[in-house]
């Protein structure tokens, strides 16, 4: 007889008249059985667990809609979450959760432990001032506090940014972007102590009794008006959208860049108060430019005076 041929994917395959011999066919996996048994491989114990408990949550809620609209499967339908919930072994359930959240826990203090090593060791390398605390670390002019999977960055004790990165390498490049940040806004010394003056002279309108010093987060508030003021696109427009940011750590840098040449600018001089107990909440520190890792000088108040 003759044979005859099938044609699968533009193939033929020849199959004998008579139909005796069967073509075979490649029997697909079971992707869900292929998943189940990755879960089980990465979590032991834990898909057994999840799936009892997933079954007793069902029921659970099965009976709670029951009892709410007063339908009789109610109670046949908590004697059955009672029976699913008494098949769960939940010291084990526990035990297991336990260890997994241990074991996830030394890892990323393993992790987070490496990203401080190697950011310290990158800032070194690249002759940056560096210091080594318990609760934080000086890196240049910044404070960096490890924070789970983030690092918080502070300027002057000034919340700054946040970075959400692991990589100690990535974190010091990142610092020295925002140190680069800072420094690319323009700055002249003369122009900056003469907004400055202006806006100390208002804030102290303000105070009781003329009070010279003047609280140092006032006085960043009243630059943001006095920097409008001198802008060519603020005076063009008027509108509020038109003033350009200036945040506080922005600020606390510029006074940084005013005093490290000394706090004497012409016949005057710049003063600076530590804070009372009641303003610790209110104070800054603006950083020494000159030797960043040495002591701030600690603000609540500033105050100018002659020279």
């Amino acid at each position: 007889m003759t044979a005859k041929a099938f044609q699968i994917d533009g193939h033929s395959l020849p199959c004998e008249a008579s139909g005796e011999r069967q073509i075979q066919f490649p029997i697909m996996a079971n992707k869900k059985s292929e998943s189940s048994k990755t879960a089980e491989m990465m979590f032991p114990g834990w898909e057994n667990d999840a799936r009892q408990i997933e079954k007793l949550a069902k029921a659970l809620s099965a009976a709670v809609k029951s009892k709410a609209i007063g339908k009789p499967d109610f109670a046949k339908q908590i004697e059955e979450a009672n029976r699913l919930a008494a098949q769960i072994n939940w010291t084990e359930v526990r035990g297991n959760i336990e260890r997994e959240a241990k074991g996830e826990r030394d890892r990323n203090e393993a992790n987070l432990g490496s990203r401080r090593e190697k950011l310290l060791q990158a800032a070194t390398a690249a002759r940056m001032a560096v210091q080594q605390g318990s609760q934080f670390d000086l890196v240049d002019i910044f404070q960096v506090l490890y924070e789970g999977t983030a690092v918080a960055v502070k300027l002057g004790g000034v919340p700054f940014q946040r970075i959400a990165e692991t990589d100690g390498e990535k974190v010091f490049a990142k610092l020295r972007q925002m140190r680069a940040g800072l420094d690319q806004v323009p700055f002249q010394r003369e122009t900056f102590f003469k907004l400055l003056k202006r806006a100390h002279g208002i804030c102290r309108q303000a105070q009781p009794g003329g009070e010279e010093f003047v609280p140092v987060r006032e006085l960043h508030r009243e630059m943001v008006f006095e920097r409008a003021r001198n802008s060519d696109r603020f005076r063009k427009t008027g509108e509020v959208k038109s003033i350009e940011d200036y945040p506080l750590p922005q600020f606390i840098y510029d006074l940084a860049r005013l005093i490290r040449d000394g706090a004497v600018v012409g016949s005057e001089r710049i003063l600076t108060q530590t804070p009372a107990m009641r303003e610790s909440k209110e104070m800054v520190h603006i950083p020494n430019l000159n030797n960043p890792t040495s002591s701030e000088a600690t603000a609540a108040r500033l105050a100018i005076r002659p020279a």
